[in-house]
């Protein structure tokens, strides 16, 4: 039997418009679900998040999850308990904002930049206040596998709770490596994904096959047990941006369902 996902686009996509017509044009283009950005909308009309879930479901989408704002993640793990504990309480105020708008993943950076960072025990202080904080409001949270991924495996191995794993990003694991790695040893714990290609230097956001992403053998090692969504992170190219935002939604689509049909492909051969 063949694995069928559901098939889903971030909220913004690369074209100026109000957030309730894009979520339109988003449900006609055929796609099951949508994420947010957490922050308010600026622009004619501004939108405050708080309205943007009922805009949403209105449209007739599934409001997959939240994204956070990732600015200051490193001070996740900062030694300052107060500069650790301040980054700690936004936290929890968007995983609370989470369980009062029904959202049931919250998907967050824990390192921004690369520089000299190396995981350490603070962070997993703060991460597992947060997982506790998850588990109580019946809120997943997902980390993304941003540079070093070493980061995010350090985590998951250090805190093994079913409310804590990962969205698995393409373009991430192409530039930064250790994708595979996450995969294999926390493939059951894949919460979401952002599906996207690029060029081998940038984090493009191009639609898949517009880059270097090797699919086929993405989709070969894909876990298995995953149930979730299949999510574009993607925006224009030049060329693209010339269709207009209804074609480039369908040809978004075409382009994620032929992702699908890939890992149904391999499901078929795990199950034969």
């Amino acid at each position: 039997m063949t694995q069928i996902y559901k098939k889903g686009i971030f909220s913004w996509f690369g074209f100026v418009m109000p957030l309730p017509e894009r979520v339109k044009l988003i449900k006609k283009s055929g796609f099951d679900s949508t994420s947010l950005w957490w922050e308010d909308e600026l622009g004619s009309p501004q939108i405050k998040k708080e309205e943007m879930p009922q805009i949403v479901r209105e449209a007739g989408l599934y409001l997959e999850n939240i994204h956070v704002p990732f600015n200051n993640c490193n001070e996740l793990w900062s030694e300052s308990t107060q500069v650790r504990n301040e980054s700690v309480k936004q936290h929890m105020n968007w995983l609370e904002d989470c369980a009062k708008y029904d959202i049931p993943i919250m998907v967050m950076h824990i390192t921004d930049e690369v520089g000299t960072f190396k995981a350490n025990k603070y962070g997993i202080k703060s991460l597992s206040k947060l997982t506790k904080e998850a588990e109580e409001i019946k809120v997943k949270i997902a980390i993304e596998n941003t540079n070093p991924t070493e980061a995010v495996s350090f985590v998951l191995s250090e805190i093994p709770s079913e409310y804590l794993g990962f969205c698995f990003d393409s373009s991430h694991a192409q530039l930064c490596g250790g994708g595979q790695t996450l995969v294999n040893n926390f493939g059951e714990r894949l919460l979401a994904t952002h599906i996207s290609d690029n060029d081998g230097r940038k984090d493009r956001h191009w639609l898949p096959g517009n880059g270097l992403i090797n699919w086929k053998a993405l989709t070969e090692n894909f876990p298995q047990n995953y149930k979730g969504y299949l999510t574009l992170e993607v925006c224009p190219t030049e060329e693209e941006r010339t269709m207009g935002p209804k074609e480039f939604l369908q040809k978004g689509f075409e382009k994620i369902a032929w992702v699908s049909e890939l890992l149904s492909e391999e499901s078929l051969k795990h199950h034969d």
